[in-house]
């Protein structure tokens, strides 16, 4: 047994040498579902690789809406323990406190290069970005709430970043994996103007809409989608276009306008009617928009295109909702959980910038938010 402190001691004192001399990534992860989980998996994959990169990556802590766990020389992440959203949650309730702001806050000051990453889908932990950029966090996180919520709120978000010099980071709000926004960014630091996008930026009606294509009725190519894990839990968050239009806000938004939520046009999938009903209520009469959908789209093949639901921004108006697509063209060979974006800018005319990838599933979701997290990389002055 001495023998086995001696070695636990060494690999201790050998662990906290690298990280002296190592570029540090400390992460603080808040919100350990689905895409929490697959990242905390990616990051015990990829630490050796980094490490013979010099760098040092370690999780300092991990936290949900209720129970939270701290350990600052890092957590040990066990691929059985994490693998599954579930497993983490049973691990927290074991093992963790209850959930504080406050104390989460202080890692800010005590770790050389923290991290937030932020996997809630609420509003509570972008109420607190500015108070964790002002303790000396970057901010990585695909939860669309900061960037798509109130003007005001995005602006202090970035202003604040700006004047601590951190890194606020979200790619992974719109298109998942694909380097949609900072493809942008660097577009318009070049000097370009965006002109007009339009584009598919759902994963989950990008795959309804191929299946539809293929034959499937409207309801059981929803339900192949929640099967996939393509939806949100209550497949209405995607069908009433709020996603999409959180993303074409967003866009507009990192083009510079200064736009709200409610000046976009909105035309949702489902008569208002059933956005009032239960969830259960919903999935069981939702085989009546069957019909209806399926007239839509034999009328848009009898005129050579099929149908998609299309986000774009054009003279400065947002507008979100099914389009006739022509066969033809790009984004009628969008499917099966793929993101595609056309770009109209100074630079990029008459021929659009055009990217399409893989847009839906947790595994790209959080390679998005791992290479946001290398993004905030960088070299500790020498003392």
């Amino acid at each position: 047994m001495a023998a086995m402190n001696v070695t636990d001691k060494t690999n201790s004192m050998l662990c906290r040498a690298f990280f002296k001399t190592a570029m540090p990534l400390e992460l603080v992860l808040i919100g350990c579902g689905t895409v929490g989980s697959e990242l905390l998996t990616q990051v015990q994959k990829q630490r050796t690789r980094l490490e013979k990169l010099g760098v040092a990556i370690r999780v300092s802590a991990l936290a949900n809406s209720s129970k939270m766990y701290i350990e600052k020389e890092g957590i040990h992440l066990g691929t059985a323990e994490f693998a599954e959203k579930t497993a983490c949650k049973a691990w927290l309730d074991a093992k963790g406190c209850l959930t504080n702001f406050e104390k989460l806050l202080a890692l800010g000051r005590e770790l050389k290069n923290p991290v937030l990453i932020d996997c809630t889908a609420g509003e509570a932990v972008p109420d607190r970005y500015k108070d964790f950029i002002s303790n000396g966090f970057h901010i990585v996180t695909p939860n669309k709430r900061a960037c798509a919520g109130p003007y005001s709120r995005y602006s202090a978000i970035k202003d604040m970043a700006r004047k601590c010099r951190r890194r606020f980071l979200y790619e992974t709000t719109v298109a998942a994996g694909l380097p949609v926004i900072e493809n942008l960014q660097n577009l318009l630091y070049a000097g370009d103007e965006l002109y007009s996008f339009s584009g598919i930026l759902s994963g989950s009606l990008s795959y309804i809409f191929g299946r539809m294509d293929e034959g499937a009725s409207f309801s059981a190519a929803v339900k192949e989608a929640m099967a996939k894990g393509f939806t949100e839990p209550d497949p209405r968050e995607d069908l009433s276009g709020a996603d999409v239009a959180r993303k074409v806000l967003i866009l507009a938004r990192e083009a510079g306008m200064v736009m709200e939520a409610q000046d976009l046009e909105l035309q949702s999938l489902l008569p208002e009617e059933y956005m009032a009903l239960s969830k259960e209520d919903f999935l069981a009469r939702m085989h009546e928009l069957d019909q209806a959908m399926h007239k839509q789209l034999k009328t848009a093949q009898a005129k050579n295109k099929t149908l998609r639901f299309v986000g774009s921004i054009d003279n400065g108006q947002g507008k979100i909702g099914i389009e006739a697509v022509s066969l033809d063209k790009p984004l009628a060979a969008v499917k099966g959980g793929e993101n595609a974006l056309s770009f109209f800018t100074k630079y990029y005319s008459p021929i659009p910038l055009f990217l399409r990838g893989y847009g839906a599933g947790a595994t790209v979701t959080a390679a998005g938010i791992f290479a946001d997290i290398m993004r905030t990389l960088n070299w500790l002055r020498e003392v």
